[in-house]
């Protein structure tokens, strides 16, 4: 490098600081809504850095004037911040209001320079300036997080050019990647009837999967060790928004002790989390001992008092076949005695049997067959009842369900649209209820006697081949 082009980028350097200095001038992070200035303040921070390559100079001005509109909110913030802590306070419903004001315009600029950077690295990309790329990825990785088809430029790009993969910036996305592939196969896992085995992940991957969960509305149950001095806490967490009956098995301890009874039931409300085991270091000086560990549960409580009593109302409007009733040869069997399978055509609209809480939704398949692995590509919804029992609306249009996640819903409401989705032969809608029991030493879900209400009375058992009325379509004749 000759000797003026060193000078330039020092002096480069020099009005980048000075700018720095100026702008940020006794303007310090707000306490107030610390989180969200916080994040503010670190991509400001990335900015500066990447203002430091001539290349991106060309941004300056933008990048100035969003600097300022930053420096004028978090201004705002610290006089919040000391009316806060003042004796009288006068002012703190007045700067709080202006606060806010001021963080939600930052909004459009944020979103403006944020673009200037993902079109400065696309851009980078396409003209194959490797260095620049390198540069942008390692400044920027905070700003990149925000962009996944960016980060999947990346990726790609990386794959391309094998230097740019020593930098961690990059080595992050790529095991950020592999943890989302690994979750996502995770999330279809989860729609199993019954976890016999279910691993015990890190805490990062467990957060991780929460996440993803949580983003695309789907439950689930994880549980998680965390090491901290030494002794093992196992955190589990329902995601689903019914109950859940669990067991951690924990075996070949070695280094440890637990005061509970292993393996461990609970009991888990909808969208609870607590620690439920500790594993106490019995040598303090050794870091780590041994133990294996899985999770095992099912849908449904264990506590569940079923209301043998209650007469449920047919899941359909005027007459439909049975094609499948209780103790059936095909499927209705153990566990699973007390289904019954509704001859419903695709198309042909669900109504509640009762009333409850919508605590599941699948909807998203559109295959069927009779191999073991079109289970998973069932549609289904599932309403939990006043007495803990569940009830399950099987083999759904896709995208045919009519009620919300957490919605309140009454008997003979309209829920859903039958559909021929999952391990089926043919159109029908297979219905049953269902609570958690205790099966060796675990749990498993277990189908509870029903009756229905029909045109000629209560049916207490749905016959193969017989065809039922509702009492509205008796009374419309």
């Amino acid at each position: 490098m000759d000797i003026r082009r060193l000078m330039k980028l020092l002096f480069l350097n020099f009005i980048v600081v000075f700018k720095l200095l100026a702008l940020n001038l006794c303007v310090t992070v707000p306490s107030a809504y610390k989180e969200l200035a916080e994040e503010i303040a670190i991509e400001r921070e990335t900015y500066h850095q990447l203002l430091l390559n001539e290349k991106f100079e060309e941004n300056q001005e933008d990048i100035d004037a969003y600097f300022m509109q930053v420096s004028k909110a978090f201004a705002i913030g610290n006089a919040l911040d000391v009316e806060i802590m003042s004796d009288e306070g006068t002012q703190e419903d007045e700067l709080r209001a202006s606060y806010l004001k001021a963080l939600r315009s930052l909004q459009k600029p944020r979103e403006y320079i944020r673009r200037i950077y993902y079109e400065s690295l696309l851009s980078a990309i396409k003209e194959n300036d490797e260095k620049y790329v390198a540069y942008l990825v390692t400044r920027g990785p905070t700003i990149l997080t925000n962009n996944k088809k960016l980060k999947e430029a990346v990726l790609r790009y990386s794959e391309q050019h094998k230097k740019l993969q020593k930098y961690s910036a990059v080595r992050y996305l790529q095991d950020e990647k592999k943890l989302d592939e690994a979750s996502r196969a995770y999330t279809q896992k989860m729609q199993d009837e019954y976890k016999a085995y279910q691993e015990v992940l890190k805490k990062q991957e467990a957060l991780k999967l929460r996440k993803l969960l949580v983003s695309q509305q789907k439950g689930g149950v994880i549980v998680y060790a965390n090491e901290d001095k030494g002794n093992i806490f196992f955190v589990i967490e329902n995601l689903f928004e019914m109950h859940v009956s669990a067991t951690l098995h924990v075996s070949d301890i070695l280094g440890y002790k637990s005061k509970n009874s292993l393996p461990l039931k609970v009991v888990l409300k909808p969208k609870e989390k607590r620690t439920i085991v500790r594993l106490s270091n019995t040598n303090k000086k050794k870091a780590v001992g041994y133990f294996k560990s899985h999770l095992s549960w099912v849908k449904g409580a264990v506590d569940a008092k079923a209301d043998l009593d209650f007469v449920y109302a047919l899941p359909f409007k005027a007459s439909q076949k049975v094609s499948q009733g209780f103790n059936g040869k095909t499927s209705h069997k153990g566990n699973a005695k007390y289904a019954v399978d509704f001859a419903l055509n695709k198309g042909t609209k669900v109504y509640a049997a009762r009333d409850g809480k919508v605590v599941e939704i699948v909807q998203n398949h559109n295959k069927h067959g009779m191999s073991l692995k079109m289970r998973q590509e069932a549609n289904y919804l599932i309403i939990e009842h006043s007495d803990k029992t569940l009830a399950r609306y099987f083999h759904l249009q896709k995208n045919g369900v009519n009620v919300k996640l957490g919605e309140r819903v009454k008997k003979g409401q309209f829920i859903a649209i039958s559909g021929n989705t999952g391990r089926t032969s043919g159109a029908h809608l297979h219905f049953v209820v269902t609570q958690a029991e205790v099966y060796k030493d675990a749990y498993r879900s277990v189908s509870v006697p029903i009756k229905f209400l029909c045109s000629k009375g209560v049916l207490q058992e749905p016959l193969k081949g017989h065809r039922y009325c509702t009492t509205e379509a008796k009374e419309s004749e």
